[in-house]
C-alpha cells in the first residue's frame, strides 16, 4: 500500500523536457479527494472518491461521497461492453461508451518539476508534468515511481478565474482488483422505471483521465 501525504516536497530543479511516455499501473484501488471550483454561486465543492481502475480488463468504476446528498454518486464504465452506469437516489444513468484509452503521461507532455516527499533516506521521488494547456486553463499530472498517480490539477492563472477548475489528491493507493464486484452494477440497473438512457451524467472519474491519457 502506497499512503503518503500530498504535500509536494522540496522543488529541486526546473525543465520543459518533452517527457518519456508511461502509464498507470494496469490495475489499482486509491481514495481520491476532490476539490471543484464550479461557479460563483456553488464554489469549491468537495467530495471524496474511492476508484478502482483496471486496463486489463478494460474497466472503471467510483464511488463518490459528498457534503450533500446531491452530489453523491457511483459509476461503472465499462469500455467492453462500452457502456457507462451511473446511479444516485434510485435512478440509474446507462449511456454509450466509447473505446477505451490507457492513462499515461503523454510523449509530448512537459515535465516542469521534480520534487519528493519524506526525509532521507524514506523519500518518494515525484516529477509533475503539463499535460494539456489553453488560453485559460493548465492541465497538470504527478506522479511518484511507476507512473503512480499523486495529483491532478487543472488551474488558472487569470483572474477572475474561470470555471471547471479541480484538485484531485491521490492516497491509499494498492495494485490490483481485491474485490471484482465493483465493476458489477447494481440489479436495478436493468429494471425499467429505474433506467434513464442517454441521459447525462457526471462523471469526475473519467474527465481528468481523459486528459490524463489523451
Amino acid at each position: 500500500m502506497y499512503a503518503f501525504p500530498l504535500t509536494i516536497g522540496i522543488v529541486v530543479s526546473l525543465a520543459t523536457k518533452v517527457a518519456a511516455n508511461c502509464c498507470v499501473p494496469s490495475q489499482f484501488q486509491a481514495s481520491i479527494d476532490t476539490l471543484e471550483s464550479l461557479s460563483s454561486v456553488r464554489d469549491k465543492r468537495f467530495i471524496r472518491l474511492t476508484v478502482s481502475y483496471d486496463a486489463k480488463f478494460k474497466k472503471t468504476a467510483v464511488h463518490a461521497i459528498a457534503e450533500t446528498e446531491e452530489d453523491q454518486y457511483d459509476q461503472i464504465n465499462d469500455f467492453e461492453a462500452q457502456r457507462t452506469y451511473s446511479w444516485s437516489r434510485g435512478i440509474c444513468h446507462v449511456q454509450p461508451l466509447g473505446p477505451f484509452t490507457p492513462a499515461c503521461i503523454p510523449a509530448d507532455a512537459k515535465l516542469v518539476r521534480k520534487s519528493f516527499l519524506g526525509v532521507s533516506p524514506n523519500t518518494w521521488n515525484l516529477k509533475t508534468y503539463l499535460l494539456q494547456s489553453s488560453s485559460d486553463l493548465q492541465y497538470f499530472g504527478t506522479i511518484g515511481d511507476n507512473c503512480i498517480p499523486v495529483e491532478l490539477l487543472k488551474t488558472s492563472t487569470k483572474i477572475p478565474q474561470p470555471d471547471g477548475q479541480y484538485m484531485w489528491m491521490f492516497y491509499n493507493v494498492t495494485m490490483g482488483i481485491k474485490d471484482r464486484s465493483v465493476f458489477t452494477p447494481p440489479k436495478f440497473c436493468s429494471q425499467k422505471g429505474n433506467v434513464k438512457r442517454n441521459a447525462g451524467s457526471r462523471s469526475l472519474f473519467q474527465q481528468p483521465f481523459h486528459i490524463f491519457g489523451k
